[in-house]
């Protein structure tokens, strides 16, 4: 079993990815390689805007490679709350922009010509407890209701036949969901960037930012660059940087396997339609089927980021066979792990600290969400927009959380007292 993403063993950054030295002075210089990163400086780039990412280490080490490549609508935070905290045409705005991130993604790929298996064929979410299930019976009613936007409910026999598991009560489905290659996908955005005449340097880490009256001097390990803006991009990776964008994020660890590749007849017993699919808890589970068919098992239980990886596996393996007893007798082939960026209300923002703009936040629905603030800070940056939902949506804060330590194995445990009183 390998140690490393599936995704990046399976697509490994191509030797052709057009990289630069660092420039001495650019319009805008983009901290962070990732979606976030990337997709800003897209739209910076076509807009003639002289743009440079900055990556501490290669294009995509993060987050933007690990993940299970679920592109699909919402947030974290339930869409009702969101009605309750920020007012009905606030949460309309937001909710429109998730319908509208998927679609992003799809005109990305197929602008850029990104071959990056990107395919809608809906997500699955799944009631883990009978309660979840009426949970979910109010859900689509609401979202009928109130937003005319269908969502299919399942039977525990439908769910069965759905994903070849017996364990759950019931379901939901929501066919606007889709799914990519996470490495295919991420390399076709670097690759679309220097083609606009964006630059990307890697092993470029930004040690400190120089704020004067023309902008920034931006310190990193290869030198210093001149840039009018700065654009924070680093998610689950923000560290100190910026201190106060570091009190808005805080990282919460992910850890997913895969299998060795199934057989056409398991494959289709496990997910004969091809959909993604998650559990219904706090700290859910998460699943699909890789485009070679192997299966893809994750989980946000894992809270502890220096937590030992194979012993995760391990416990992953058992809860995966729990649910899936027809992979008991099938090998891992990968084992891995990643930094999420989570906020306090759950919900991903744009704004400005300290004269540096960033866009982060996506408490593990980013893959679209990201694309999609990746391209509001570009336009907002280059003049194109005035507003954005997500900048009028104020973080929250609290006094109790400076920087990781041990705060965020306490908010697990917090999670978990809610999975278990659900």
């Amino acid at each position: 079993m390998k140690t490393i993403p599936f995704w990046q063993d399976d697509y490994p950054r191509p030797d052709t990815l057009p990289v630069s030295p660092l420039p001495e002075q650019v319009d805008v210089a983009v901290v962070g390689g990732g979606i976030t990163g990337l997709v800003a400086a897209y739209f910076l780039t076509k807009r003639g805007v002289a743009t440079a990412v900055l990556e501490q280490d290669r294009i995509g080490i993060g987050a933007s490679s690990r993940h299970p490549g679920v592109v699909t609508t919402g947030f974290r935070q339930s869409l009702a709350n969101l009605f309750d905290l920020h007012g009905e045409a606030v949460a309309r705005q937001l909710w429109q922009a998730s319908l509208d991130a998927v679609d992003l993604v799809g005109e990305i790929v197929a602008d850029e010509g990104i071959d990056c298996d990107f395919a809608r064929r809906g997500h699955l979410t799944l009631a883990a407890k009978p309660s979840h299930l009426t949970s979910m019976k109010k859900l689509v009613t609401w979202y009928e209701q109130e937003l005319d936007f269908p969502l299919e409910l399942l039977s525990a026999a439908e769910v069965a036949t759905a994903v070849g598991s017996p364990t759950y009560f019931g379901g939901m489905v929501n066919e606007w969901g889709a799914s990519l290659h996470p490495t295919k996908y991420l390399y076709g955005l670097a690759g679309a960037v220097a083609r606009q005449g964006g630059l990307l340097c890697e092993k470029t880490a930004v040690t400190r930012l120089e704020k004067h009256a023309q902008g920034f001097t931006v310190h990193t390990s290869q030198g210093t660059v001149k840039a009018r803006e700065v654009l924070l991009a680093t998610n689950g990776y923000s560290g100190k940087l910026v201190r106060p964008v570091q009190r808005l994020v805080f990282p919460m660890n992910s850890v997913a396997i895969a299998t060795e590749p199934l057989s056409a007849a398991q494959q289709t017993y496990l997910n004969p339609d091809g959909r993604t699919a998650q559990d219904s808890r706090w700290l859910h589970h998460y699943f699909r089927l890789t485009p070679d068919g192997r299966f893809l098992f994750g989980s946000h239980r894992h809270w502890r980021l220096e937590q030992d990886l194979l012993d995760c596996a391990d416990t992953l393996r058992q809860q995966m066979v729990k649910q899936f007893p027809i992979l008991a007798g099938v090998p891992l082939s990968h084992a891995w792990s990643g930094n999420l960026g989570q906020t306090f209300d759950m919900v991903p923002h744009i704004g400005r600290l300290n004269g540096v703009h960033y866009a982060l936040g996506y408490s593990g629905q980013g893959v679209a969400l990201s694309a999609y603030l990746g391209r509001e800070a570009g336009l907002l940056l280059s003049g194109q927009k005035r507003h954005s939902p997500f900048v009028a949506i104020q973080p929250m804060t609290h006094f109790y959380y400076r920087q990781y330590g041990r705060f965020a194995p306490l908010l697990g445990y917090y999670y978990r007292f809610l999975d278990w009183i659900s």
